[in-house]
């Protein structure tokens, strides 16, 4: 059950590795154990002769945040994939870091050396890395573990995480491949298989670097356009190194506790919204079996009053953030509206299950489709049986409907119990 939020802010100034490690020892991440799992990253990738860091307290456009000075001697031109992933994985061992924390470790720099990978189309053990095959990579993937462990916020199962909008910035940028339009490869690869909105700006330059979001991505976060509801416990800053003109270059994270009801799973939609008098009630239903079958998650018509006092309806849409225009594409096209109005919001709700049953009538073993609702422990909350299926047993039988709804509920709730009585048994026995 989660205890604690966190939120990833970089909507300012986009995200770099220094930055993120920065903001978690901001919010309270103990500094001298974090610049000592950090430092230590000098023993574990070969050719490297010291890494320093000095965190140090900085203003950003008049903004207060914490800067990490990174210093670090080294003699390379390319490293390999497999140097990385082995550094990461022997130096979370090394430093007993919890299991939630090395598995982040280990999903960032897989994140990032697949990405890379992809953008060469290499192995990611054979991929020869540039500018992210720095020893500072390493660095910073086992500081923010370390810093995440410091602030048990590493384990998913008691904090839920979530990430704004990444601003990448715009324009081009050098690399060692010459120069490349922001966002880079890697970075937008990273983004698209994380599933993690960007936007470009506010500034003509890159902002975004590919270990950052690594980091970001390895945490699994819900990404939406806005912060979730939850009660603020802290705020930490990260500086980036430059001062950049009219944004302050902070990274900004939030810990807080969510205020919705814990025992309930959630999720982000939009609500998709037109009104229309002039649409025929054929067309109308028409209307709502094609938006169901392109993918809605429901649809309601609402009679109402329009404009000059005409009868019409309200047509809502509530979909993933995902199907927005395609849905609202739809809408437009098979009703002619000329607009359509769009929310976002948060829902609240049960996870939901079917599972069939058989149930004996007239002599006869029938089986019923049930709908099961639970919450995110796990407990039954709804037990209702399908109404097609209720239908269809009423008809060949005789049976009152509700005399049906009864008995397959009644058989879904002890298969429920038997199955969670064989699971208790062998979590005893494992125990």
């Amino acid at each position: 059950m989660d205890s604690r939020v966190l939120v990833i802010d970089a909507q300012m100034a986009g995200i770099a590795g220094d930055m993120f490690v920065a903001a978690l020892i901001d919010l309270g991440a103990e500094a001298d154990v974090v610049i000592t799992a950090m430092e230590m990253s000098a023993r574990y990738v070969p050719d490297v002769k010291s890494v320093r860091v000095t965190a140090k307290p900085v203003e950003r456009s008049h903004i207060g945040g914490l800067y990490l000075d990174v210093q670090i001697e080294e003699s390379y031109k390319t490293r390999s994939g497999s140097v990385l992933l082995e550094a990461v994985q022997t130096m979370v061992k090394d430093l007993k870091l919890s299991s939630a924390a090395s598995a982040y470790a280990q999903r960032a720099i897989n994140f990032l050396v697949q990405a890379e990978a992809a953008v060469h189309r290499h192995t990611p053990e054979s991929v020869h890395l540039h500018a992210a095959g720095s020893v500072d990579t390493v660095a910073d993937i086992v500081g923010a573990a370390t810093a995440l462990d410091s602030l048990t916020l590493a384990d998913s199962q008691t904090t839920s995480y979530h990430s704004l909008p990444i601003a990448v910035g715009g324009g081009t940028f050098p690399s060692s491949h010459g120069r490349l339009a922001a966002p880079g490869p890697a970075v937008t690869k990273i983004c698209t298989e994380a599933g993690l909105l960007f936007k470009g700006g506010p500034l003509q330059r890159e902002l975004a670097t590919p270990t950052g979001v690594s980091l970001v991505a390895a945490l699994n976060p819900l990404s939406t356009p806005v912060y979730p509801a939850l009660r603020s416990i802290s705020v930490g800053y990260g500086a980036g190194t430059a001062e950049l003109k009219n944004v302050p270059n902070l990274l900004r994270m939030v810990v807080g506790e969510p205020i919705a009801p814990r025992r309930l799973l959630q999720d982000r939609v939009v609500v998709i919204e037109t009104n229309v008098d002039d649409v025929s009630g054929e067309t109308l239903g028409f209307v709502i079996e094609q938006l169901m079958s392109a993918g809605a998650k429901d649809v309601t018509v609402l009679p109402t009053v329009t404009k000059k006092s005409r009868p019409g309806h309200l047509i809502s849409i509530i979909a993933a953030p995902e199907d927005e225009v395609r849905l609202a594409q739809l809408l437009i096209k098979e009703t002619g509206s000329l607009g359509v109005r769009i929310t976002s919001c948060d829902r609240h709700l049960l996870a939901r299950e079917v599972v069939q049953v058989k149930i004996s009538l007239e002599e006869e073993e029938t089986t019923i489709r049930v709908k099961v609702a639970t919450d995110r422990t796990g407990a039954v909350l709804q037990v209702k049986a399908e109404y097609d299926d209720v239908q269809r047993a009423a008809l060949v039988t005789g049976k009152p409907m509700t005399e049906i709804s009864r008995l397959a509920e009644s058989a879904a709730r002890q298969k429920l119990a038997e199955k969670e009585g064989k699971a208790s048994r062998r979590r005893r026995k494992r125990a």
